[in-house]
């Protein structure tokens, strides 16, 4: 190689190279966040038998929101449960900013709304630099209250939580949740509503039979539609499962389902996903003709990470004497609640109970079709496409665990 040849790929090297940086940063954070979806997936659902429905992408944000402000044990903790380097210089963070900032509350197609907030009790002086990192990078919040008056802080937050999700989730705080020795408090609500790029016609759902976990039979409002989209059969482990992709109008959400076989628990399949086999299915799946059976279900859950947390060894920014210096200067200052509350609905309209626009797309006749029929536990993952990050995780066990409002079977 001449010396012209040298320079000029080191030219091309530093004209080029931020660019591509950004790309190993981009696709490095996607995988990260997905290892650590599915950990603390794994240490839910350890502990819940029914329904689940938590959001990894809030989970990271109130982690980030505390590691902001951590040092010594308390931070590396967290930034190893994050699977983020040691010697990284926060690059993370604007990862999370630019993908926050890339979806806007409100389009036509879909409505996203999150809430993050920490609570810290009356009497700590927050100090400057972290107010304002901790509004740049996770649009969040940090107020002051006083924690001794319970009634009036579980009225408050739960308000402020109400008014940031248009009035979706509420009461997220009761008076049994704070006490005398609450300092900290994490608040992380989400809210997502959207449609589906094909609806189901409201005139084919049909009662019909669902086996929940413990084998019994129980009928279900089950949606039906034929249309092409992405499916996949896979093996692992001698399992066989299903995997399907619902995208969202404008393409920027999917829904992805994966039902087993019949005969097989959904416990063992939860067993052996990673995220080698979740990108497998995204880059194996193919375009088919579909018949798709799903049942109406709705999940509203509310979550105290702390239990969770400490299952992945975040144990030190729960107890007294921890280091949350970068927040306050107080050897009292101690996280007392992680909690995230989330409503999650699917109907025929998509993920959230909808007014019809008129007119219906109608169904694709084909002869030859593959069937995929959720008549018995299954997984999904919300995922947005563009950066390929699951913003929702959880399992259906039993679609009548908590009725639709107003669209319960009754209504068929």
């Amino acid at each position: 190689m001449t010396m012209t040849q040298i320079w000029f790929w080191r030219f091309l090297l530093t004209l080029c190279g931020p660019f591509f940086t950004r790309i190993h940063s981009s696709s490095l954070l996607t995988a990260n966040n997905d290892r650590f979806a599915l950990d603390l997936y794994q240490t839910i659902r350890s502990s819940n038998e029914e329904n689940i429905i938590f959001s990894p992408l809030g989970a990271r944000l109130v982690l980030g929101m505390v590691q902001m402000g951590a040092k010594g044990k308390a931070q590396h903790q967290i930034r190893k449960a994050l699977r983020l380097p040691e010697d990284s210089t926060g690059e993370e963070f604007s990862a999370l900013k630019s993908f926050l900032s890339a979806i806007p509350p409100k389009r036509q197609e879909f409505t996203f709304h999150l809430a993050n907030a920490l609570y810290l009790q009356e009497g700590f002086l927050v100090k400057e630099q972290y107010l304002h990192s901790n509004k740049a990078f996770f649009q969040s919040a940090v107020k002051l209250v006083d924690f001794q008056d319970a009634k009036s802080c579980a009225e408050a937050i739960s308000t402020w939580v109400e008014n940031k999700t248009d009035g979706k989730i509420k009461n997220m705080f009761s008076t049994e949740d704070f006490g005398p020795l609450t300092r900290l408090v994490l608040v992380n609500a989400i809210y997502f509503k959207g449609d589906w790029k094909q609806r189901f016609r409201e005139e084919e759902t049909q009662p019909m039979d669902f086996t929940i976990k413990d084998g019994s039979i129980i009928k279900v409002p089950m949606m039906r539609m034929q249309l092409r989209t992405k499916l996949g059969y896979f093996t692992h482990s001698q399992m066989n499962y299903q995997v399907v992709e619902l995208p969202y109008e404008g393409n920027e959400f999917s829904l992805i389902l994966l039902l087993p076989e019949e005969g097989i628990a959904i416990e063992e399949v939860e067993k052996i996903i990673s995220v080698d086999q979740i990108q497998d299915w995204l880059s194996e799946m193919r375009e088919e003709h579909v018949e798709i059976s799903l049942p109406r279900f709705q999940i509203e859950q509310k979550l105290d990470f702390k239990e969770a947390f400490k299952a992945l060894n975040i144990t030190e920014i729960f107890s007294g004497g921890c280091d949350l210096s970068g927040i306050a200067d107080s050897s009292d200052l101690h996280v007392s609640q992680i909690t995230q509350k989330i409503a999650f609905v699917i109907n025929e309209d998509g993920s959230e109970a909808a007014a019809s626009t008129g007119g219906q797309v109608p169904i694709i006749m084909s002869l030859d079709f593959n069937q995929f029929v959720a008549n018995r536990p299954f997984l999904f993952i919300l995922k947005n496409n563009p950066t390929e990050s699951i913003l929702f995780m959880g399992r259906v066990t039993n679609p009548e665990a908590q009725k639709m409002r107003g669209r319960d079977m009754d209504s068929l």
